[in-house]
């Protein structure tokens, strides 16, 4: 048996990039997994072939994250799914928020506000639907521990996404959810076609989905309440 057999997960932003490497490593630990995406249905059915090949068992939902409406409608769809959720990884994050603090545009910050809007709701729909001794990942960012004006509001918004990630899993430890975050590095995903990485350690979306599958198998039941970076050692947690 896989470590995640007859666990049902959902994850946002699955189409592609570590949501995609976190849906095919449940996969291959025999997960059912939902798959949402935002426009790309082709890729999502990539994914959920993929899924299946491996082991798993998949389906593919589409909903823009952002939009609370199709947000709240995937979680209850998702919840009947399979009979119940046991894992969320809230992986979306549409936008990266560039821009130094003094030229920011309005339409930048609106969006990425919405972004933040958007985890506070899915914390809420997660906290109330997985079952109990579930566990909820939010993706984070190694941003958040470093100065660079460029990316000083996504670092900011994932900050906050972990905090509320901290206080939901002090309101839920009674029932045994367990809720973390992963705080990536420098990743290879399409979002980073052509930049220079230069001499910086670069992960891959399959070493994010390596420690996440770890975290919601039994193996990291003492886990919980925490920021869990991966990032080869480039960002440290001060």
């Amino acid at each position: 048996m896989g470590r995640l057999e007859n666990k049902t997960s959902l994850i946002t932003g699955a189409s592609r990039g570590i949501g995609r490497a976190i849906a095919e490593g449940f996969g291959r630990e025999g997960a059912n997994v939902i798959v949402n995406y935002v426009s790309d249905e082709q890729a999502a059915l990539d994914v959920v072939a993929a899924v299946k090949l491996a082991g798993g068992s998949a389906i593919a939902y589409q909903a823009d994250t952002t939009d609370t409406y199709f947000l709240r409608e995937i979680f209850e769809k998702s919840d009947k799914a399979f009979d119940g959720l046991d894992i969320v990884v809230l992986n979306a994050h549409p936008g990266l928020g560039h821009g130094a603090i003094t030229k920011l545009e309005d339409s930048v910050i609106d969006e990425q506000l919405s972004v933040l809007k958007s985890y506070v709701i899915a914390l809420q729909e997660a906290g109330r639907r997985v079952r109990d001794n579930g566990v909820i990942i939010c993706i984070s960012s190694s941003a958040t521990r470093v100065a660079i004006p460029e990316v000083s509001l996504y670092g900011s918004i994932k900050l906050a996404i972990e905090h509320l990630a901290r206080g939901l899993s002090r309101e839920l430890a009674e029932r045994g959810v367990r809720v973390v975050s992963v705080a990536p590095g420098l990743t290879r995903t399409d979002r980073m076609t052509g930049l220079d990485f230069g001499a910086a350690p670069v992960c891959e979306p399959e070493d994010i989905a390596n420690a996440v599958t770890f975290l919601v198998s039994a193996s990291a039941r003492w886990v919980n309440t925490t920021t869990f970076y991966v990032n080869g050692g480039s960002v440290y947690a001060q």
